[in-house]
């Protein structure tokens, strides 16, 4: 006895679903924008006055170019999963439906259907109607190894993905780290032109003293008031230049404009570039800079594509199979069932010259990425070599300016001493005031010129990867 068990209508209706309807409003056709990604929530940041290491791990946190690189990362990993799932079978489930009065079709599924009578007309059969449901299923046994280099391919571009987001975290560190001592050094201008701002305001209180008594000339007064506006303009820059500063960290830290920045006065400790020679500089570099391992994994990349592209030339394998049923009604009948399973085998024999050139541009992209690779390593050695140098007249700039600085001291010192008992002229006590001034400058850019040299040599050598 026959069994039959109506079908779930609700799959009916969900493939019909699947299709869509037809928009009746032609801006209905008009696809709707992509929908906005969450905002993800930050870490809270730190309260009271944040010192370099704190604002350095808070950058690596929050800054919004790694987290970018985080999300490249997960989706060269969706891609490596994309990619190993040709070697599970595939397996999918269908329905159609079809009406014919084509005898040829006809006939086939009368025969399907179990319903073939020695009395049919098989030149006429009428109209027939036809429901098949079906589990279909695949697999591939061998595609010329394109499946096996397809997915190492994408294993190499999760590791270059990763190494990218090591190299935005290295010159993220030094990003701030520079930034930290421009505003420390800038903080350190506001002073320097501060104390100037003072002498100069005092001198200016006993000259016009001087003036009203009739012992010093107009000119030497007015003198001293260009020299107070200049040093006032020099505080006005070293104000503007700490704000400005503060706003770039504010950026790589991807404050929000509610949040406080407060910096520590005090000096890092412990953040003296580690002493080495070039070749040590150089060998550490080779070994850690994340853009030579990146371009490593881009050149093996590319060689896991030749090789796909070269599996071309030989035979696929697949297998493959389906069961299900044919019948005349939207029914199902386990007398009505039927299956079919096989392997095919196929083979290119002419493509129109089409793998040929695919094989022939994937050998030139591999040799490109050979060229890429041998150029990030020069740039490399490049940077470590230019950040030596500008760390090595760093410091001797800093020895330089120190000397410059107390000589200046003491000129100042004297020609003030000279100017109070009047054999010196305002003139000269003006050109001793402003040496002192520039002298006092040029040290701090130098001292902190020497902090930003360290971290530039520190990312030429990978110390953030």
């Amino acid at each position: 006895m026959r069994t039959r068990v109506i079908l779930p209508v609700v799959l009916w209706w969900a493939l019909l679903a699947c299709a869509g309807r037809r928009p009746t409003n032609p801006e209905e056709s008009v696809l709707p924008p992509p929908p906005t990604p969450p905002v993800v929530p930050l870490p809270p940041a730190q309260e009271g006055p944040m010192t370099l290491e704190r604002a350095v791990t808070l950058a690596f946190e929050r800054n919004p170019s790694l987290r970018a690189a985080a999300e490249r990362i997960e989706v060269a990993r969706s891609r490596l999963s994309e990619a190993a799932s040709a070697f599970y079978p595939q397996v999918a489930m269908r329905s159609s439906y079809v009406r014919t009065d084509n005898p040829a079709q006809a006939f086939g599924a009368i025969v399907a259907q179990r319903r073939f009578s020695p009395f049919l007309d098989v030149n006429d059969p009428g109209i027939v109607e036809n429901f098949r449901s079906e589990v279909t299923g695949y697999l591939s046994l061998f595609r010329g190894g394109q499946d096996a280099a397809g997915a190492s391919a994408a294993f190499h571009g999760l590791q270059a993905a990763a190494f990218e987001r090591s190299a935005l975290r290295n010159a993220l560190g030094e990003a701030v780290v520079a930034t930290w001592y421009a505003i420390l050094g800038a903080r350190e201008q506001m002073g320097a032109a501060q104390a100037s701002i003072q002498a100069v305001e005092a001198e200016l209180a006993e000259a016009r003293k001087r003036f009203e008594a009739g012992a010093l000339l107009k000119s030497d007064v007015l003198s001293l008031e260009v020299r107070l506006a200049a040093a006032r303009e020099g505080h006005l820059r070293a104000r503007n230049a700490v704000q400005t500063a503060l706003e770039g960290l504010r950026t790589l830290l991807a404050l929000e404009l509610g949040d406080v920045l407060e910096i520590s006065p005090d000096p890092p400790v412990g953040d003296d570039c580690p002493e080495c020679t070039l070749s040590e500089a150089l060998a550490r570099a080779l070994r850690d800079r994340p853009e030579i391992r990146a371009a490593a994994e881009l050149a093996e990349i590319r060689r896991r594509e030749l090789q796909s592209e070269k599996g071309a030339w030989l035979p696929r394998v697949d297998v493959f199979g389906s069961w299900g049923q044919d019948h005349d009604t939207f029914e199902w009948d386990h007398d009505q069932d039927n299956y079919a399973f096989g392997v095919v085998a196929e083979m290119d024999l002419f493509s129109g010259f089409r793998t040929k050139e695919r094989v022939r541009a994937a050998e030139r992209r591999l040799r490109e990425a050979g060229f890429l690779q041998d150029k990030i390593r020069r740039e490399i050695e490049e940077e470590v070599r230019v950040s030596l140098l500008a760390l090595d007249e760093a410091r001797e700039r800093v020895r330089a300016t120190e000397a410059s600085s107390a000589a200046a001291e003491e000129a100042l010192r004297l020609v003030r001493e000279q100017y109070q008992a009047g054999t010196a002229t305002v003139t000269r006590y003006l050109e001793a005031e402003a040496a002192l001034a520039d002298a006092r400058s040029r040290s701090i850019s130098a001292r902190y010129d020497v902090r930003r040299a360290e971290a530039r040599m520190k990312k030429a050598m990978g110390f953030w990867k």
